[in-house]
């Protein structure tokens, strides 16, 4: 799950991401909800940002990825 929130506050911090099964190291388009909305963010403007991830067996990896303006996902 990745979540995000809109300053530094982590009380106003929404989901914007998941993954609902297994993927290999940075396998970024397997499930549509592992990519999030659009979201503009403002340059020096700081943002919280928490990831949480659950081994269910096997392998296990965490990666996260952003595109700028005119550039696609990794």
């Amino acid at each position: 799950q990745l979540f995000l929130s809109t300053s530094r506050d982590p009380g106003a911090k929404a989901q914007i991401a998941n993954v609902p099964q297994w993927t290999t190291s940075r396998e970024w388009t397997r499930f549509p909800e592992q990519q999030s909305a659009v979201i503009t963010l403002q340059a020096g403007q700081s943002y919280y940002v928490e990831a949480l991830t659950k081994e269910g067996g096997g392998g296990d990896n965490l990666a996260i990825a952003w595109a700028t303006p005119g550039s696609v996902t990794p």
